[in-house]
């Protein structure tokens, strides 16, 4: 039999194993899919180099073509968990770039939908689009990033 410490440290082991399963399950981009236009040759982008896309300091791909970055509200329940998830930061930090590159005047947000569907259609027909869906989206004809390809 146990002792009352042994099974404590039992119980703790166990819950621990179970917070850590909630936070690792999930695919490797979480709840949200990565899309990028067709006309973009590139499989994966990492981190760093996402932030810089969403925080409008990059603006063009390594071809030359120009980015085009689309995002829901920030309010939206899939931007924020598309910031936290993918890009490794809040919304309200993103917000805060953008707000000051519009103020100051050295360069503009990214172009806000209001739908899913919205922004399936802008990724699909607008050369060197980014931008991102919910995971159970279904897409066609664009770029999943992060997607294993056969």
């Amino acid at each position: 039999m146990p002792t009352p410490f042994k099974r404590l440290r039992l119980l703790s082991a166990c819950v621990l194993a179970a917070c850590l399963g909630l936070f690792t399950s999930g695919s490797a981009f979480g709840e949200s899919k990565l899309l990028i236009n067709r006309e973009i040759n590139t499989q994966n982008l990492d981190t760093a180099y996402l932030n810089q896309i969403f925080a409008m300091q990059v603006r063009k791909w390594p071809n030359g073509t120009p980015i085009h970055v689309f995002v829901f509200p920030s309010s939206s329940k899939l931007h924020r968990d598309f910031v936290v998830d993918q890009l490794k930061t809040q919304a309200h930090q993103l917000d805060r770039i953008w707000n000051r590159m519009l103020f100051t005047g050295t360069g503009k947000p990214p172009t806000v939908v209001e739908s899913e569907n919205d922004m399936y259609v802008k990724i699909l027909n607008t050369p060197g689009a980014i931008g991102y869906v919910s995971a159970a989206y279904p897409v066609k004809d664009v770029r999943v990033l992060g997607e294993k390809h056969p």
